[in-house]
């Protein structure tokens, strides 16, 4: 691809910049606009990379522009619907953590129970609401009845929300960590990365955050009482310990006295 740009992407990287430029008020219109500058290359007259050009261009972090580019795509899945779309990142973030086949629903529901007046919180809520679910029944006293004379002022208890079950729920987070995993090791293959380590570090608190999450995760499965195979559970241990290998070699690394 030449680094010349014809007329009609000079054109379309002055009206994304343009957005840009103004926007920032609009988050969902700026993360459109990089993102069209990222996947058109509209950059590389002026910068070797995307991430350069958002330094160079905007005083901004690729990171960062990565994390509006993902708003905006959360907000785009759900923008052809009636309801009113995500106002700011912080909506769109944790709406981004809602699997996309419920995204539409989610947020249609946190819209109507906050009167119009959604947060991420909200979001949150309601997601959570969704997986819960009735594991006791109402053991028969479906009825009940009130003090007061009268058989009609009898009412029913209303049902509880029912949640996802729960092997189909784990299942479907463990995959979306595996893909999350997935991409960051792609990321860290990509010839850039050599270049671009130093503006990596500021995302470690939420790796450690992550990695200590599933720590705790991996001593509830108490793996020592699982029914599996002896070739299963030499893998797990040889996995297990190649990682904490690894990362006690990194923190001694930094533990040393320069």
């Amino acid at each position: 691809m030449t680094n010349i740009l014809t007329a009609s992407e000079s054109n379309a990287l002055s009206h994304n910049e343009a957005v840009i430029e103004r926007g920032i008020k609009t988050f969902y219109e700026v993360g459109v606009a990089l993102a069209d500058i990222r996947d058109r290359k509209l950059y590389r007259a002026s910068h070797r990379t995307f991430e350069e050009y958002c330094q160079g261009r905007w005083q901004m972090t690729g990171s960062r522009a990565y994390q509006m580019i993902d708003a905006a795509n959360v907000v785009s899945t759900i923008v052809e619907t009636e309801v009113q779309p995500p106002a700011n990142e912080g909506q769109a973030r944790e709406l981004g953590r809602v699997p996309e086949p419920e995204r539409a629903e989610v947020w249609a529901e946190t819209v109507e129970r906050t009167d119009g007046k959604p947060t991420a919180a909200a979001v949150r809520e309601t997601y959570e609401q969704r997986q819960q679910t009735d594991d006791n029944l109402l053991d028969g006293n479906d009825w009940v009845q009130p003090a007061g004379p009268g058989f009609e002022a009898a009412v029913t208890a209303p049902p509880k929300p029912k949640r996802r079950p729960l092997p189909e729920a784990f299942t479907e987070a463990g995959r979306d960590l595996s893909r999350a995993a997935e991409r960051l090791d792609r990321l860290t293959k990509d010839d850039r990365f050599a270049k671009n380590r130093d503006t990596t570090h500021h995302q470690l608190p939420e790796l450690l955050g992550a990695l200590d999450t599933t720590t705790r995760l991996i001593q509830a499965m108490r793996l020592d009482q699982a029914q599996t195979t002896e070739e299963a559970r030499r893998w797990w241990a040889t996995s297990l310990h190649n990682i904490s290998d690894a990362l006690t070699d990194v923190a001694n690394s930094l533990n040393q006295e320069k």
